[in-house]
């Protein structure tokens, strides 16, 4: 079941907080977008951020804000520790197929490098962020 979202506009970039023991909220997908601090303002520069919460964050599982942590519980956002090992299994199988070690059908090695290379831009974006958040 697809989760409801929300965008929001702020007049600063946020940075992640704790909500509560076991979770952060976390501003993720971000734009720039016009901030109007009340109906009758003028519009500001500002940012949008889009989540599952009414606030536009979106809640992982963290209990600290740590940069391991952190790194893993937004990853978990669009990959679950089972979608990840499915996708890193895959890549070793290319590997042994290209060392000759096993074979693999070329669609799948297409598939599986394709599979990769879309995990590996996303978690690169993910520590750029939280290394962003922790500067």
């Amino acid at each position: 079941m697809k989760q409801e979202t929300f965008t929001v506009a702020y007049p600063k970039q946020m940075r992640p907080s704790k909500f509560d023991g076991a979770h952060f909220i976390c501003y993720l997908n971000e734009s720039p977008a016009d901030y109007y601090a009340d109906k009758d303002s003028e519009p500001t520069a500002g940012f949008s951020y889009t989540g599952t919460m009414p606030d536009g964050g979106t809640l992982v599982v963290c209990d600290e804000l740590n940069r391991d942590k952190l790194i893993n519980a937004v990853i978990r956002t669009k990959y679950l520790q089972t979608e990840e090992d499915a996708v890193k299994t895959h890549q070793l199988m290319v590997l042994n197929a290209k060392a000759g070690l096993s074979e693999l059908a070329e669609e799948k090695i297409v598939e599986y490098m394709l599979e990769w290379n879309e995990f590996e831009q996303f978690r690169k974006e993910v520590i750029e962020l939280v290394d962003s958040w922790l500067e």
